[in-house]
């Protein structure tokens, strides 16, 4: 005859019940630890793997390139962040920037009626500017592989023309800001052609003017 359990104390089955528990708390807990072990290797994979690829003159030009296209601002600053720091670094962010948005401002105007042919126009030179925005950043890239992440490191020479060219990041920005606005003349217009247009030629020519003045600079 089965002997009934004292007053107070757990039956037979109680006991077994709290010890397939904890057992299956301890598998629980073993598993997430694993789980968690992993998910942090894995993203620390990630962005070692990342940070060799935006170290890589190679490959950072195109990344930036692709992102400014894309319009991702999140993405352009961890790019521009893995830069060096030294002046051109802002400058570069802010002009990446603006190219961003003036890509995304292109096809905002055609769908409110810009005709397609000054829209277009406006992606080829904001196309040109990235070309030459996303070849500083290989440029840098390149410096901190030969001299290293130091400024000072730099002769004279190299940081005199990056410091130049930095200042011609200056109209480019300028430009693309007063683009922006004219496009939006056009769009309030709501025509292809007369009112906002002139405008908009004027700073295309600008922003032209800038992105030769940049190319121009030289190599360092």
């Amino acid at each position: 005859m089965t002997e009934a359990a004292e007053p107070g104390r757990p039956s037979g089955v109680c006991v077994e019940l709290l010890f397939i528990g904890f057992v299956i708390f301890c598998v629980w807990a073993y598993v997430s630890e694993k789980q968690e072990e992993k998910r942090k290797r894995e993203a620390a994979e990630a962005e070692a793997a990342r940070a060799a690829r935006l170290g890589d003159p190679a490959q950072v030009g195109g990344e930036l390139a692709r992102m400014t296209r894309q319009g991702d601002p999140q993405r352009m600053g961890e790019i521009i962040g893995h830069l060096p720091a030294w002046p051109v670094r802002d400058s570069l962010l802010r002009t990446a920037e603006w190219l961003a948005a003036l890509t995304a401002n292109a096809g905002v105007a055609e769908a409110a009626g810009v005709h397609k042919d000054i829209t277009d126009r406006v992606r080829a030179t904001v196309e040109a500017a990235i070309t030459e925005v996303s070849a500083l950043a290989v440029k840098q890239v390149s410096l901190v592989h030969l001299y290293g992440p130091s400024w000072k490191a730099l002769n004279a020479e190299i940081r005199g023309r990056l410091e130049a060219q930095t200042r011609q990041l200056g109209p480019i920005c300028a430009a693309a800001s007063s683009l922006r606005d004219s496009l939006g003349v056009a769009v309030v217009e709501h025509r292809g052609a007369g009112g906002g247009v002139p405008a908009v030629e004027q700073d295309l020519h600008a922003l032209a003017d800038a992105i030769r003045q940049l190319s121009e600079g030289g190599p360092y």
